[in-house]
């Protein structure tokens, strides 16, 4: 007889949405470890929120799956100033501001850092409706947009 508990199938769902999401950046990057993919994601999410009202921060924080939570409200600094993005150039700018700020060198060029932003975000729009998404500028929601519509094509 097996005494083992047995998970619920949302768990099962949920690690499976973790698996998937992490598991995608890791191989889309040829990154040797998870890890690593965690702290780009991370990096790329924590720039996303500077770039939100806090109401917005609060709103997209509540939409993210738990595995996402920690690592959009880590570092959150309480006087954090928001930074307006309108293009995903300016957002490639702000990653790699904020990676050079907090010392981390994740990020080493801009075309690793544009992959990791359109990887995160593509794989976050699968997860949460990133694309109706108000907090987000029109303008850069649209370029993601044309993005996620050609990496499809």
């Amino acid at each position: 007889m097996n005494t083992n508990p047995q998970p619920y199938p949302q768990q099962n769902a949920l690690e499976y949405e973790e698996i998937h999401f992490l598991g995608m950046i890791t191989k889309e990057l040829s990154l040797e470890n998870p890890h690593d993919a965690i702290k780009l994601v991370t990096g790329v999410l924590q720039s996303l929120r500077q770039t939100l009202t806090l109401e917005d921060s609060a709103t997209l924080l509540n939409r993210l799956p738990d595995f996402l939570k920690l690592a959009f409200a880590s570092n959150w600094e309480r006087n954090e100033k928001q930074v307006h993005v309108d293009h995903l150039d300016e957002f490639v700018c702000l990653v790699m501001d904020r990676d050079k700020k907090m010392d981390k060198n994740l990020f080493k060029d801009e075309v690793q850092t544009l992959n990791v932003i359109i990887l995160t975000l593509k794989g976050l729009a699968k997860i949460i409706d990133l694309e109706n998404f108000e907090g987000v500028s029109s303008s850069l929601r649209h370029e993601l947009g044309d993005i996620f519509t050609e990496a499809t094509a």
